[in-house]
């Protein structure tokens, strides 16, 4: 029985399926993972919305954290340790939570945290915490998130609620402009 081999048609034809095939999964490829990295991005916002809201409204410490491990980055709360055996109440530890209303951040594969600047200050590595100091404010912090469809910062600044969004080849939105109440007033009334 003579051996049959491919002939330069069949070869030809299962090119071009390979080739139309390709052509259709690729691009659906790219923007799912672009949608993904995304996706993360909108939860990081999310996430630097709660820090702010928690430390404005709650009267325990609240921190940004990411496990060394994983690379999750979470919101956690403290309390305090009462079982401790200090007498006085400013002894006892302070145990970290994760907090049980938002889920933490899990980075896509192929997007990573760039750069981290807590309060004007560049941090290294992985295993780092941005704690507020109750009664006495919550530092600014600036997220630079880098992937290959996505080169985004986010910066949450000390006083303000919803970190800003600026992408690559953008300008920083400029935010509130102070307004002169007296100046302003259209029937000249006193205010």
């Amino acid at each position: 029985m003579p051996r049959r081999a491919f002939t330069l048609i069949e070869i030809i034809i299962a090119v071009v399926i390979l080739a139309v095939l390709g052509a259709l999964i690729v691009p659906r490829l790219t923007r799912s993972i672009k949608a993904e990295h995304e996706n993360a991005i909108v939860q990081m916002v999310d996430l630097l919305s709660m820090y702010a809201f928690r430390d404005a409204t709650s009267p325990q410490q609240i921190a940004l954290w990411q496990d060394p491990e994983t690379g999750w980055i979470a919101l956690l709360t403290s309390e305090r340790d009462l079982t401790g055996s200090g007498s006085n109440f400013e002894q006892t530890r302070f145990e970290w939570f994760a907090d049980r209303q938002i889920s933490p951040v899990a980075l896509p594969r192929g997007m990573e945290l760039a750069e981290l600047t807590i309060d004007g200050n560049d941090v290294t590595g992985t295993d780092w915490l941005a704690a507020t100091v109750p009664g006495g404010g919550r530092p600014s912090i600036e997220m630079h998130f880098v992937s290959g469809s996505i080169d985004t910062v986010l910066r949450l600044d000390s006083n303000t609620v919803v970190p800003v969004r600026i992408d690559a080849g953008q300008s920083a939105d400029r935010g509130r402009e102070a307004v002169d109440l007296d100046a302003y007033g259209s029937r000249g009334e006193q205010w």
